[in-house]
């Protein structure tokens, strides 16, 4: 008897230190699973955190410290979208971390070849020096449109197209998109990309915005950039800038010879954008029906705020919220976004959607200095353009 009560013992325990094997591995996750963190010192709330890479992350991962979130090196995201298939390229893309601060002194300049997955947009994560694709980064809004929020979760807001939606609505800023699009008669919905945003901040706006072509050509320039209802042009040369001479003082840089650009503006924000066409191979696997007198060349775009607030919304501003919660149907294979109307502009530059926040500072001006006796003031712009400083 004693000895049936040890072998029941013996096996019992067995069966313990299996079941821990089994629940060590957490489902979705690969047998021999990679680790990452994020080691910036401003994200105190997510610094050193481990994080465990999905399973689809052959390669490993990163963590994305704004959202606190794994993306795998190799393109793919935590929550894997339909298949998408980039532009044709001759070679993929060298690219570079390019931030000079101390924390990152092994990586600067090194160079790097941009995954299969996206060879001609990738960035340099200087943390963990790898590439990493554009569009797989939260703020990211590309191809049909598809996008990431400030919480890391891919959703896809079609809206219609030749309309304008509200993308980002707060007090001090405000952005807009242009949707271009094509009807499919199968469907109840447009095929829909972004062909232009436009951006207002203080009394300043700027538009953005992919020129329309037939036929593609990346070594002809299709992007147009409007600041305050001037063209501004910048040599077709990677590495180019056009500086604004007021404050918050704006910077655009070319980021290859044509097509793409960053834009920061002191305090506020920081944008790339990527002008690229729809494929004949694209075409032909999502039944876009693209013809030759239009390949709707639309952008790739990638936000980086400085200065919202809680109140923030928009079809993106929203996930930006600290207690923003998804509306999408989590699981779905295509996760959609509604809000049509909640979130429809009557123009590029109109912050009237139902959700709108921004008030030009001219209008916020005149609202608190009515009746207001002022003595005579000389004014001019702070230090780097930071502010105004008045003098009698």
């Amino acid at each position: 008897m004693a000895q049936l009560f040890s072998h029941i013992v013996v096996v019992l325990l067995v069966m313990t230190i299996t079941v821990s094997k089994v629940e060590a591995t957490p489902p979705g996750i690969a047998n021999n699973p990679s680790h990452s963190h994020c080691s910036d010192d401003e994200i105190k709330q997510c610094k050193n955190l481990p994080h465990v890479c999905p399973k689809f992350c052959p390669n490993g991962c990163i963590t994305e410290c704004r959202s606190c979130k794994p993306i795998c090196i190799d393109g793919a995201s935590p929550s894997p979208p339909p298949p998408y298939y980039p532009p044709p390229s001759t070679s993929p893309k060298k690219v570079k971390c390019k931030s000079k601060d101390k924390k990152y002194v092994k990586c600067y300049d090194q160079e790097h070849t941009c995954p299969s997955t996206c060879p001609g947009t990738c960035q340099v994560d200087c943390v963990s020096c790898k590439p990493v694709c554009s569009c797989d980064k939260p703020g990211s809004v590309c191809q049909d449109p598809r996008f990431i929020g400030a919480d890391g979760i891919t959703f896809y807001f079609h809206g219609k197209k030749d309309k304008d939606f509200c993308l980002v609505s707060d007090s001090n800023l405000h952005i807009n998109g242009h949707f271009i699009g094509k009807r499919n008669e199968n469907m109840k919905r447009d095929f829909t990309w972004v062909q232009a945003i436009g951006i207002l901040y203080g009394t300043h706006n700027i538009s953005i915005e992919a020129q329309k072509t037939a036929t593609w050509d990346d070594a002809i320039d299709r992007l147009y950039l409007n600041i305050d209802g001037e063209s501004i042009l910048i040599p077709n040369k990677e590495g180019e800038r056009w500086m604004s001479e007021y404050g918050p003082t704006t910077y655009v840089t070319r980021t290859s010879n044509t097509n793409e650009i960053v834009i920061e503006v002191e305090n506020i924000l920081k944008i790339t954008a990527k002008v690229v066409p729809i494929t004949e191979k694209e075409s032909r696997v999502h039944n876009y029906g693209i013809t030759e007198d239009d390949c709707f060349a639309h952008l790739e775009l990638g936000f980086k705020f400085f200065a919202l607030s809680d109140e923030v919304s928009g079809v993106l501003g929203q996930t930006y919220r600290r207690n923003y919660v998804s509306r999408v149907k989590m699981g779905a294979s295509m996760p959609v976004m509604g809000g049509d109307k909640e979130f429809s502009a009557s123009g590029l530059f109109n912050a009237d959607c139902s959700v709108a926040k921004f008030q030009a500072v001219n209008e916020i001006n005149e609202g608190s200095l009515n009746n207001l006796e002022m003595p005579s003031l000389r004014c001019n712009s702070g230090i780097y353009g930071r502010g105004v400083v008045c003098k009698r």
